[in-house]
């Protein structure tokens, strides 16, 4: 998905990929979708998606099964945190619901528990203010 002439974004969290990363393999494209470094499966078949996966929750990173302390769930208490961001702008903010549901959606043993949002500055080769909003499940 094309974000600005020769800046795509990852699929999974709308992260800048630059084709310095494809052309080096830190991001790949699986199924048609970008992923970035952070989004992109495992090498042993870990976290991510394999190329049939077509939810985006499992490489966005939904509940990973490395962490020590137990997923609490029917408490009102949150064990986990995802952080999505997005440029400040319409489209972007569209698109950061969509993935924020198609998350949820794939991830339905989740149960979030309270949301928080913030505008901050996102370095990067253009240090851009963005939304970022963080769910705690």
């Amino acid at each position: 998905m094309a974000m600005e002439a020769g800046i795509l974004a990852c699929s999974g969290c709308g992260a800048t990929v630059y084709r310095e990363h494809i052309e080096e393999g830190i991001a790949v494209r699986l199924a048609g979708k970008l992923y970035c470094s952070h989004c992109r499966p495992d090498a042993d078949g870990g976290d991510g998606a394999s190329p049939g996966d077509s939810a985006v929750g499992k490489v966005v990173g939904g509940p990973k099964t490395s962490f020590r302390r137990a997923m609490a769930t029917n408490v009102g208490f949150a064990t986990r945190a995802k952080t999505f961001h997005c440029k400040l702008a319409t489209g972007p903010m569209e698109h950061l619901d969509d993935q924020i549901n198609e998350w949820a959606d794939a991830n339905p043993d989740v149960q979030i528990k309270f949301a928080t949002s913030v505008v901050g500055v996102v370095e990067g080769k253009h240090n851009d203010l963005h939304l970022i909003v963080t769910l705690f499940y």
